[in-house]
């Protein structure tokens, strides 16, 4: 029952939004209830439904009921002039005159509804993506000792750009001339994220050629690929991160397709791929060689080894081979993996279906389909905190 809904249906010119009593033995999933805290985007939401705002002035009346009003997305009405001036209008807090239409497409209210719908699934958005590059920065100051030390530098640096980005993102979505700079930073940002993508990928593909007939060469060299992967995973992420940064703020200036928001992601995504395959067939074809063991983490014991060995592998099995060296195996494990990053868990667009507000003890809450798991045992946490417009 509280789950964002599909809204397929052809969208009528006008919305009414109803805010229902739920009866008190609801069940509800706490775990994907998020607060929302920001003052703008409460002033936004009680003028697009004004039934909201009488729940919350209640006070005393309405302690220990719930409430529930499903808003409509701004992508389940057709794309036109209208909608672009009700965004204007909503974000730019242009009087209720500019944001009437002349065609009839869409009404007042309808437009107020629509837009703080879509803002408030964007902040949620934004928030969601800010604390992926967290995590990104986090593994980037994690990785060893680097040769390419000036290019680890560059990645860390062009993660904490996108991040410092993120740190107002209201004044984003509300302010037209920082949004329309920003998307154009973030375009910046974009080609030299996919520069560093395009080095760490010739740089693994180099790797892929070497053939190694020295075991400890061939350690050493998994050692080296390390920190290449590890980049590799953290730039495409943050490539990721980027268009879909992208396409959150176009959305709020009009319509634009989450798949051209993704083209130069979508590019490297498949020449990244090539380059994991290529690595895997070389870790596959190495092992072979020197007889290793990735699920045990140990090799086979070859050479004059093997024949010092060979009495006490009768006795036992487990003589005939020797460990790999520490923390080998779980490199070499690490770089024959998929992708480190699960993009399919981002793929639903949350543009598309319609948002569920949940008004509870004086408090206004989404409904969202993920909840990243930093926020399941947390749900104090604000979709953005108060920021002057």
């Amino acid at each position: 029952m509280f789950g964002r809904k599909s809204r397929k249906s052809k969208q009528q010119k006008s919305v009414s939004v109803k805010v229902e009593q739920l009866a008190p033995d609801t069940a509800i999933d706490e775990s994907k209830l998020i607060e929302i805290k920001d003052d703008i985007i409460l002033a936004r939401l009680n003028q697009a439904v004004p039934e909201i705002a009488c729940v919350l002035s209640a006070g005393s009346q309405a302690v220990g009921s719930a409430y529930q009003a499903v808003l409509p997305v701004a992508s389940t009405i057709p794309p036109s002039r209208d909608t672009k001036r009700a965004f204007f209008g909503l974000f730019q807090k242009k009087s209720m005159a500019a944001l009437s239409t002349t065609s009839g497409a869409l009404s007042t209210a309808s437009s107020l509804v629509f837009g703080v719908a879509a803002l408030i699934v964007g902040q949620k958005y934004m928030s969601d993506i800010a604390k992926g590059l967290n995590r990104l920065n986090d593994g980037i100051n994690r990785i060893a000792s680097f040769q390419q030390n000036e290019y680890k530098s560059k990645v860390e640096a062009l993660i904490i750009r996108i991040t410092v980005i993120l740190t107002h993102k209201t004044e984003l979505l509300f302010n037209t001339d920082l949004c329309e700079r920003t998307l154009v930073e973030l375009s910046s940002i974009e080609g030299e994220c996919a520069q560093l993508l395009g080095q760490a990928n010739e740089a693994l593909e180099g790797y892929t050629r070497l053939k190694i007939k020295d075991f400890k060469k061939y350690c050493d060299t998994v050692r080296e690929i390390q920190p290449w992967v590890e980049c590799q995973n953290r730039l495409l992420a943050a490539l990721y991160y980027v268009s879909d940064l992208k396409y959150v703020l176009s959305r709020a200036r009009g319509r634009v397709s989450r798949e051209f928001c993704r083209s130069l992601f979508n590019n490297y995504f498949v020449r990244t791929e090539k380059v994991r395959g290529a690595l895997k067939s070389w870790h596959e074809l190495e092992t072979k060689i020197f007889k290793i063991d990735i699920v045990e983490f140990k090799r086979k014991r070859g050479g004059v080894d093997a024949f010092f060995h060979a009495l006490p592998a009768l006795v036992k099995k487990k003589n005939k081979y020797r460990d790999l060296p520490e923390g080998m195996g779980e490199l070499i494990l690490e770089q024959i993996k998929d992708n480190a990053f699960d993009y399919a868990a981002w793929e639903e667009d949350p543009f598309d279906r319609d948002l569920e507000i949940y008004i509870r003890d004086g408090k206004v809450f989404m409904l969202a389909e993920h909840v990243d798991e930093e926020r399941e045992t947390s749900q104090e946490e604000p979709i953005e905190e108060p920021v002057s417009a």
